[in-house]
């Protein structure tokens, strides 16, 4: 098993081996931590679909009043059932998709009731100090909102990787904590309007045109590496949030990137050598709506910049940029992750609170319309659009769904347990790492053992053995917030029938070694019953010196 670590850290697995941990007393089961979904198996194309007029939920719609296309043609709805207040509306709930049912809690009255999990994305490596206090008090604005059974986790991206400030919960002092702890810390963003000032003067000093076309080549090199680092941890992020259960919704905190890297220098420098524009992120930033739209995760898009309208004029010098070329390039990422997931962009305000409002309400009022999934074609991506009959109303949904594979919701766990230090999964699994040794190149290899519970897999009878398959999975995160690409690998233990006996083998272990470089690092092992698609998670820390 092969893996390359983000920025820094590098997981490989060396040997792997299964041996019996004979004379282990079996442990008992964990509980399932809240908020994380117990199945990963997506039966089942669901929309949320937020209805308004004049910015107030229109909640008297029916099922014939909806019109849903996929890939162009009307598609008759399996699923329909509002959602108000967070509450399922029946009035007959098995009209409701599976999945939602799945994803949400019975009350002691016997009500549902859809849980929200929100995920606030701070892009600092975006953001200047001052775009950021209005952004950090909206943010508390929206924490005084949550409800007891919503969870939300505060992530900020600086300096080219994620740091989690807070993982998932519903404590508001954790997360008024995580939000002042971000106040103290300078954004990116500075240092690279900075660069950008001073690499713009030696453009403009270049006394000839390959001169200036050198240097606008130069500074696209580095905003493209910039932005597909942050394109990259955006898609990771959302990959967490699609293994949460309830409603996910993910805001993206930020003054906007280039899809088209350098293009805003380009214009500032000379305007007719922008023929000379040469990259983009576009295929990056489909790669993150992609991953939204194939597990129904909304986002929304709070423009930090616009928001801070009446900034001193000392905090910053006056913009080389042409506000028009600066307003359109910065904003079409945003405004497209919004729009194609169904959410909404937020712009040129002095006050998150109007934002906010919308966000909570529509996060807790729409309707979910699904399709089952034997009923659509085989695709790769499906086109959505979605209308209704009455006149007046505003609709917003997802314009796509890829369907999810099973192996891609296993990656979901794993990136949602990278991010979340006590995620638990069905069943415990051990996670431990040894002494490092020397690795090459200033990297360590460290043993690692990951011991999974017999009784937690399936085994099925096949030719007069005993035989379990299952999904392993490990990463590893330092603590400056870099991780590991995921590695998957799929293994199946087979025993021979008159020799099988569980109380004498009650854990199976599976050996490797991690290379790392050194520092303080926390391991991931995650372990999926591929009969049942029950999973188990075990983490370590260590120091690697």
């Amino acid at each position: 098993m092969n893996g390359r670590l983000t920025s820094f850290l590098v997981a490989t697995v060396l040997s792997a081996a299964f041996r019996p941990a004979a004379g282990a007393a079996a442990e008992a089961p964990q509980p399932v931590v809240p908020g994380v979904r117990a199945a990963v198996e997506v039966t089942a194309l669901d929309l949320d679909v937020v209805v308004t007029k004049n910015g107030t939920f229109v909640n008297d719609l029916r099922k014939e009043d909806f019109v849903v296309k996929v890939d162009g043609k009307p598609v008759p709805l399996d699923y329909f059932t509002k959602v108000e207040e967070g509450q399922l509306f029946g009035p007959d709930l098995s009209n409701a998709s599976p999945d939602l049912i799945l994803d949400t809690y019975k009350a002691s009255t016997g009500d549902r009731y859809l849980a929200r999990q929100f995920l606030l994305f701070f892009d600092d490596e975006h953001m200047m100090p001052f775009d950021r206090p209005r952004a950090i008090e909206g943010a508390r604005d929206l924490v005084t909102r949550l409800s007891p059974s919503d969870q939300a986790a505060l992530i900020s991206y600086n300096r080219g990787s994620s740091r989690v400030l807070v993982p998932f919960t519903n404590s508001k002092e954790s997360l008024f904590d995580g939000l002042s702890r971000l106040g103290n810390v300078a954004p990116g963003g500075l240092t690279w309007d900075s660069s950008f000032q001073q690499s713009r003067r030696e453009a403009l000093a270049a006394r000839t045109t390959a001169g200036r076309e050198s240097a606008i080549r130069v500074w696209s090199q580095q905003v493209d590496a910039r932005e597909k680092s942050t394109l990259a941890d955006l898609r990771r992020a959302v990959s967490a949030l699609a293994a949460r259960s309830g409603k996910r919704i993910f805001l993206y905190i930020s003054s906007g990137l280039e899809l088209r890297p350098g293009q805003s220098f380009a214009q500032a420098v000379s305007p007719r050598l922008l023929q000379q524009f040469e990259y983009t992120v576009i295929p990056e930033y489909e790669t993150v709506v992609r991953e939204a739209n194939s597990s129904g995760v909304t986002m929304y898009a709070l423009d930090a910049r616009g928001l801070a309208t009446d900034v001193d004029a000392g905090e910053a010098l006056p913009t080389v940029f042409n506000r028009f070329f600066v307003d359109a390039n910065r904003r079409e990422a945003m405004a497209g992750f919004a729009a194609e997931t169904g959410g909404d962009l937020f712009e040129n305000r002095n006050r998150f609170k109007t934002a906010v409002d919308q966000v909570v309400r529509e996060a807790s009022s729409f309707y979910s319309v699904g399709v089952t999934l034997s009923n659509l074609p085989k695709k790769e991506a499906h086109k959505i659009d979605v209308a209704v009959t009455r006149a007046g109303v505003t609709v917003r949904t997802r314009r796509g769904f890829v369907p999810k594979s099973a192996e891609k919701a296993t990656l979901d766990r794993m990136e949602m347990a990278l991010l979340t230090p006590d995620a638990r999964g069905d069943f415990p699994v051990e996670l431990s790492i040894g002494a490092p040794k020397p690795g090459g190149a200033g990297r360590r290899l460290s043993p690692f053992e990951v011991r999974i519970p017999v009784s937690a897999l399936t085994f099925r009878d096949v030719n007069g053995r005993k035989e379990a398959s299952f999904e392993l999975s490990i990463a590893a995160v330092e603590d400056t917030g870099a991780r590991s690409e995921p590695t998957l690998e799929r293994k199946t233990i087979s025993i021979d029938a008159a020799a099988w006996d569980p109380a004498k083998a009650p854990f199976y272990i599976f050996a490797g070694e991690a290379k790392s470089r050194k520092g303080n690092h926390r391991f991931v092992a995650t372990v999926k019953d591929v009969a049942t698609n029950r999973f188990g998670i075990g983490s370590a820390s260590a120091r690697i010196d």
